[in-house]
């Protein structure tokens, strides 16, 4: 089994190319200053939106396609704590993450799915988890990726697999992360992104290109 799930992974970074892209950041003044008290910041499950085309729609349920945009939304989490493990916190713990599957318990102890969550008060999405920040975020994207190379995501993120050749844009994702301060329910980090990948590309890499490029803009590196 892990060695097909390499073997995905490996086939599904073929063909990949950067195309025009932009994003929007913005980081609060009060930041530093708010950051300075954060233990602990709790990554919660995207909100995504999966587009199909028309001959993959007839063949998805409504709850099917549900079922599939949840489990991107946990991908894109997991993916999210793994890049912000090895990048904010290589060299020292500079605020602990608290672990996904925790997250998950706690909010599906509440019934709170990943579509409801932007709706509730940070601060009390802070206290409901126990931690002192929270990141929320969105993506949508064209095109779906398939069950084994959702299971192998987790993988594939400790690789940094430079991208390898390509031609034109097949699928676009777009991105919107926030980072909230859990005491005030301040929005202390604001990042907003489109990127489009070359033939053969899906969901897979678009939530790695995402994560790493978002994990780069972190203040919390900047502590």
């Amino acid at each position: 089994m892990r060695s097909a799930l390499w073997g995905i992974a490996a086939l599904v970074v073929l063909g990949l190319s950067s195309c025009n892209h932009s994003r929007n950041i913005y980081t609060s003044p009060a930041f530093q200053a708010a950051a300075q008290h954060h233990k602990t910041i709790a990554i919660l499950p995207f909100d995504v939106q999966v587009g199909l085309r028309p001959n993959q729609m007839r063949r998805l349920t409504p709850e099917q396609l549900y079922a599939l945009e949840l489990q991107h939304g946990k991908a894109v989490q997991s993916a999210f704590q793994i890049h912000f493990l090895n990048k904010i916190n290589r060299n020292r713990e500079k605020i602990a993450v608290q672990d996904v599957n925790l997250t998950n318990s706690i909010l599906k102890e509440h019934d709170l799915q990943p579509e409801e969550l932007q709706a509730i008060p940070a601060a009390e999405l802070a206290q409901l988890l126990g931690v002192d920040a929270v990141l929320v975020g969105s993506l949508t994207t064209e095109k779906p990726v398939s069950t084994a190379v959702a299971a192998a995501i987790a993988v594939y993120t400790l690789l940094y697999t430079p991208y390898i050749g390509g031609s034109g844009p097949t699928n676009t994702g777009n991105t919107m992360m926030r980072i909230y301060d859990g005491a005030s329910g301040d929005l202390l980090w604001s990042y907003d992104k489109m990127l489009s990948r070359g033939i053969g590309s899906d969901t897979h890499h678009i939530i790695k290109a995402i994560t790493r490029k978002a994990t780069r803009q972190l203040p919390y590196a900047k502590r």
